[in-house]
């Protein structure tokens, strides 16, 4: 009776055995499948397998074996070869809309599972433009730590243009951006304005006042953020409307670069009042309004429509929006 016992276990256990690599073998192949999906989709947006490459962190060579098993697989070419470019084949075209599907699927789906466990855990993957990055989100993820000290946060930092593309295709969780994305397929909050004032040397003749009119630029050296940027096409609209000729010495990205050259004296720049709250404060420089126009710079919140709100998520955006209905500190 004992034997005949232990002969039962041992068959149910083998029989467990069998049932556990089966199900390891489906899981495996749906999982490769996935990881090929991810791996073409990324080809697709690229147009390129080196650059493919390079957002997965993977080698080339790995890349371009993906697409041959999956090409193989299906018996069907996906790209079509032209110099160093890949574009979509009619197929192509076909797989990408079914695989983009699919993908937000699987996100939505692992989402919602990992949501099961509550706020004691989760991860925000946050994609944010530059300045708002240096001047609003520190203080913003303080706030947002204090309240959930186990959700972890991954920033990434961008130009607009490309984080709005990114969202899009939900490589982010949510963003800050610095103009409206204006498509249908965001959700798009209006976040926080920041009014853009007049940055002027200490030692300038245009120093010690409350404020400045624009025809007072006109023949002032003018160091500027750069062409493209949010606040420099707030600033060239302006002037185009009021019909002010700037003397431009130097255009930059870097706000840092620009508030040392004012520092400097080397002329007058036009920032945020956020990006130069602290050096005010500092009495590095002075900061003028504008009398006759108030020119104002907004940030948005965005992300995808599809995309799920876990409990981590909704808590973040909650907390964003809570504090936009404040003073910003510092």
């Amino acid at each position: 009776m004992k034997y005949l016992l232990t002969r039962m276990n041992r068959c149910a256990i083998i029989s467990q055995i069998n049932k556990f690599y089966a199900f390891h073998k489906v899981y495996c192949e749906i999982m490769m499948n996935l990881h090929q999906l991810r791996v073409f989709c990324e080809v697709a947006e690229a147009s390129n397998f080196s650059a493919a490459a390079g957002r997965l962190h993977l080698t080339q060579p790995a890349v371009t074996l993906q697409i041959k098993n999956l090409e193989d697989f299906y018996e069907m070419k996906f790209f079509e070869r032209i110099g160093k470019k890949v574009l979509l084949t009619d197929e192509g075209k076909v797989l990408f809309d079914l695989a983009t599907q699919i993908l937000t699927l699987s996100r939505q789906a692992e989402e919602a599972l990992a949501d099961l466990k509550g706020l004691s855990r989760g991860a925000i993957r946050i994609a944010t433009s530059y300045s708002f990055a240096d001047y609003y989100l520190p203080s913003l993820l303080k706030t947002f730590h204090e309240n959930y000290p186990k959700i972890s946060i991954k920033v990434s930092a961008g130009n607009t243009s490309e984080i709005i593309e990114d969202t899009l295709h939900f490589k982010n969780d949510v963003a800050f951006v610095a103009y409206h994305a204006g498509n249908t397929k965001l959700v798009v909050r209006e976040f926080v304005n920041d009014i853009l004032l007049a940055i002027v040397p200490k030692q300038h003749k245009l120093a010690g006042r409350e404020s400045i009119t624009l025809n007072e630029l006109n023949g002032e050296p003018l160091i500027l953020r750069e062409p493209g940027s949010s606040e420099r096409r707030k600033v060239d609209e302006t002037f185009r409307k009021k019909r002010i000729s700037p003397l431009i010495i130097l255009e930059s990205a870097s706000t840092s670069t620009i508030k040392k050259m004012v520092e400097s004296g080397a002329g007058i720049a036009i920032l945020s009042s956020q990006v130069v709250k602290k050096d005010v404060k500092a009495n590095a420089f002075q900061a003028l309004p504008f009398t006759e126009v108030e020119m104002t710079h907004k940030f948005y919140l965005i992300y995808h429509k599809e995309k799920y709100l876990s409990r981590a998520l909704k808590a973040f955006v909650d907390v964003s929006l809570d504090m936009a209905q404040k003073n910003w500190p510092d």
